[in-house]
């Protein structure tokens, strides 16, 4: 199957917006094959992320963060954060991922998930350590 790059959601691109994955924009990926993405963002920071949006990639485990910094020499408004954390939230079914593919495939919607997984792990396997008053 050939698979087609992930979206970045949010993220607005200059020069390089034709790499936002969608089908059609992008030719697709062989199996096997990989594709290195050169993206230029448009002024923007912050936190963002991707996701496959065909063949349901994502419920087999293709999505992540994306941070970008601001460059040195433009300032931001806020002094800097005493830590930083990417936290990802995402459904948990016991069924694997071809079951849940079957299931839409078939015209019905998924059931409610069997759990929450927060960074890949369920709820008590995530610990951040914070400082009373300070910025994340």
């Amino acid at each position: 199957m050939y698979s087609y790059c992930d979206q970045w959601q949010g993220i607005q691109q200059r020069r390089s917006s034709w790499q936002d994955g969608v089908y059609g924009t992008n030719c697709p990926i062989p199996p096997g094959g990989n594709f290195t993405y050169n993206m230029q963002f448009k002024d923007q920071i912050g936190s963002f992320y991707y996701f496959p949006s065909l063949a349901f990639h994502k419920a087999a485990g293709g999505y992540g963060g994306i941070r970008v910094l601001s460059r040195p020499r433009i300032p931001v408004p806020f002094d800097p954060p005493a830590g930083d954390f990417t936290i990802l939230a995402g459904d948990w079914f016991k069924l694997n991922h071809t079951d849940l593919k079957g299931i839409l495939d078939s015209g019905n919607d998924l059931p409610m998930p069997d759990g929450l997984l927060i960074n890949g792990q369920g709820w008590n396997g995530n610990r951040f350590t914070v400082d009373q008053g300070k910025s994340l």
